[in-house]
């Protein structure tokens, strides 16, 4: 499908451990919440938890939804998705989630782009990973806890954070 990334072999097994690992983090498995999956691509959260998902992309064929702003929701999961947004347009989202009248909770996965993410792209062959870069890890945590209150944070495999965040 135009648009999306597919995953295969150890890249798809990595994909899905992460996704598990977001899961985990925030149990949205055990929790009766509704949740945007901002930047859903293949849907795969959804077919993981069910249809307390509400996928929104992009790309329009993979979305639920043409306007994530008319939705309900209590949970963002944003896996590998703001990097690929300007300073300026995070900001800009965070503060519109937060002008909303309900408390929301974010639960981001984010690539260190380090070393060993360097070296997994050229192993695996997807030396076109986090081409769409705009804002370094670094400025994206910054952001983040500007708007945000830290719940929790995990490491996974030293080549992804998950973040597990209160809006301010």
């Amino acid at each position: 499908m135009k648009g999306t990334t597919s995953y295969r072999g150890i890249s798809k097994i990595y994909f899905h451990y992460l996704l598990s690992q977001i899961i985990s983090i925030a149990s949205l498995n055990s929790r009766d919440v509704s949740i945007l999956d901002f930047g859903c691509g293949t849907n795969e959260l959804k077919k993981k938890i069910g249809k307390k998902v509400i996928g929104f992309d992009i790309v329009k064929e993979l979305s639920d939804v043409l306007d994530w702003r008319v939705l309900d929701f209590k949970v963002v999961v944003a896996n590998h998705v703001f990097y690929s947004l300007s300073k300026d347009e995070l900001e800009s989202f965070l503060k519109e989630l937060g002008s909303r009248r309900e408390k929301i909770e974010l639960v981001v996965g984010m690539s260190r782009q380090g070393v060993l993410n360097n070296l997994g792209k050229n192993i695996l062959g997807r030396k076109d990973a986090h081409v769409a870069t705009k804002i370094s890890p670094r400025i994206e945590v910054k952001i983040l806890l500007k708007f945000c209150k830290l719940i929790k944070k995990r490491n996974v495999l030293f080549l992804s954070d998950i973040y597990w965040l209160e809006l301010n």
